[in-house]
């Protein structure tokens, strides 16, 4: 069951690309031991689902890893030189004795012989460390999903060759042996082997997320089956911030709306980062940032967050955020349980307009309760006309003045925001100052 999330969603999220201020999300992720297990990471976030058993499932690998401390001994190098052996274009040994003994003569002290050679003895040793860790980590005790991983693992390795193998020298392989090993392992059972690597991967993958929950202070979602909509976060914060300040949230299907306000640098956007990524991760079944979260499964996740201009098609700002409206409003039709974000509304338009045109979408929005809507405005005017919507709440990010400066609290509250810093910035930053210094010196000059 796939989750439904656009490119400009995973933009708006720095998921696979940073910008000038944070590192990608997958950054947080890709500390694997191999590439293959950075890759399968990759493919993860590159597929969320709304399957709870499924996000159960892979939730409960990651975490098993987490608690067990689980710990995979293998090395970058080994597997690519596996992967190199495999995929090795030459053609694989013939596997009788005279022939052995001629490709043996022929090519004993070339590199193609070094090469395959090498290449099985890697292999040997991966097969008889993965008979072991599957014993000790895959079986009893472990979650469903990761018998499951273990048992096809313990299939594969059962093959004739693979099994046989098991049982050799990999420093003392004989010519012969070489030969019908790599007839085997780059022959018939070159797929079943390839297979069993990106199991390994997937292994390396679990780890890398029980490592970056414990090192991030990360925590495991429990998923609800309702049919409502409902999300309980406590301590949620962004991990590319150094030191967050933590809230807490309880977003449900009474209060599906919430109308955000909070002064310029008040950390409006990061909170809907911040929201926007838990819901995507929980989707992914990965570790979130939170201390502990409650989600209901949705279809899908919209986001407003930095919304481009789109200069080469002639269009203007206001117009490209009517446009992605309309997106999201439509992916409505096809999807419920939506989550959706909107980070300042109609802020390419003139105030009244925006005000208008703010009205009219969310109260219209007010009317679908299977979805949750997290809007950020700067028209705080907006709530006296969006008060009289039982299932808008209204929240603010708390920031005061103290000896005539800001103080950023960070801090989600009830209410809407009473603070103005617009006027605040402009004079900290000298503005009219230059301006005035400017006339003056125009002035100036016309009088000589």
């Amino acid at each position: 069951m796939s989750f439904k999330m656009d490119s400009q969603s995973y933009k708006d999220l720095n998921i696979f690309i940073g910008s000038s201020t944070e590192d990608p999300v997958f950054n947080m992720f890709r500390a694997t031991r191999t590439l293959g297990g950075k890759e399968k990471i990759r493919e993860m976030m590159g597929n969320p689902s709304s399957d709870i058993s499924f996000l159960t499932r892979r939730k409960e690998a990651i975490q098993y890893f987490y608690h067990r401390e689980i710990v995979l001994k293998i090395k970058s190098e080994q597997l690519d030189l596996i992967e190199h052996y495999l995929n090795f274009n030459k053609a694989y040994s013939r596997n009788n004795l005279l022939d052995s003994l001629v490709d043996f003569v022929q090519n004993r002290s070339g590199d193609d012989y070094y090469r395959i050679k090498t290449g099985l003895g890697h292999l040997i040793r991966l097969l008889n460390y993965l008979d072991d860790f599957v014993k000790s980590n895959l079986s009893e005790g472990a979650p469903e999903y990761l018998k499951t991983l273990g048992e096809k693992i313990e299939e594969i390795m059962s093959l004739n060759g693979l099994k046989g193998a098991r049982k050799l020298n990999e420093k003392k392989l004989k010519f012969y042996q070489v030969s019908k090993l790599d007839h085997a392992f780059r022959g018939k059972e070159k797929n079943e082997l390839k297979a069993l690597l990106e199991l390994v991967y997937e292994l390396d993958a679990f780890e890398t997320l029980s490592n970056a929950s414990r090192k991030l202070g990360l925590c495991f979602p429990d998923y609800s089956a309702s049919n409502g909509v409902r999300v309980t976060l406590t301590g949620i914060f962004h991990p590319a911030i150094g030191k967050p300040v933590k809230n807490d949230m309880l977003l449900k299907s009474e209060e599906n709306i919430t109308f955000l306000t909070g002064s310029n640098m008040a950390g409006k956007s990061s909170l809907l980062k911040s929201l926007g990524l838990v819901i995507y991760l929980s989707h992914l079944g990965f570790p979130v940032p939170a201390e502990k979260m409650e989600t209901t499964i949705f279809s899908g996740l919209l986001t407003t967050i930095n919304l481009p201009d789109n200069m080469g098609q002639g269009l203007s700002h206001y117009y490209t955020e009517v446009k992605r409206v309309k997106e999201a409003v439509s992916s409505l039709l096809e999807n419920d349980h939506m989550f959706i974000i909107f980070d300042e509304l109609f802020r390419g338009t003139n105030v009244k307009d925006a005000f208008d045109a703010s009205l009219l979408i969310i109260s219209e929005l007010s009317q679908i309760s299977n979805s949750i809507f997290f809007i950020s405005t700067h028209i705080v005017e907006l709530a006296d006309e969006l008060r009289k919507f039982e299932n808008i709440s209204f929240k603010y990010l708390d920031t005061f003045f103290k000896q005539e400066h800001p103080v950023f609290t960070y801090q989600l509250k009830e209410g809407v925001s009473k603070e103005r810093l617009g006027m605040y910035i402009i004079q900290q930053e000298g503005i009219i100052d230059i301006i005035r210094k400017v006339s003056l010196k125009q002035k100036t000059a016309a009088s000589l």
